[in-house]
């Protein structure tokens, strides 16, 4: 995934903060939740445009739809997962099923 792709998905998410959402990960991860938290940008070097690491968003009040395969993806004490760099969705959609966005190469 380039740098572009990945900051539209954080724009869509920002774009929805505080709906509920329904987030699928490469590992079967399916969750619904809360955008909690619109884009943000963590403590980073002054000039370094392209780091593409330093932005992030948080979801919460997860309700798992679907276990993962494995524990690539974690819910935190305050039911929240915070999607990043590493943490980057498969799919995000609204309750009724419209695709807001889905990953065009194979991540993680």
């Amino acid at each position: 995934m380039n740098k572009y792709e990945y900051m539209e998905m954080l724009h869509i998410l920002d774009d929805y903060y505080r709906k509920v959402v329904v987030i699928t990960w490469l590992n079967g991860l399916k969750v619904k939740c809360n955008i909690f938290l619109g884009m943000a940008e963590s403590s980073t070097e002054l000039g370094d445009e392209d780091y593409i690491g330093e932005y992030y968003t948080i979801v919460n009040e997860v309700e798992v739809l679907e276990n993962g395969r494995d524990d690539s993806i974690s819910i935190d004490e305050n039911n929240g997962i915070e999607i990043n760099i590493f943490t980057i969705p498969k799919k995000i959609e609204l309750e009724d099923g419209t695709v807001l966005w889905e990953a065009k190469e194979t991540q993680q």
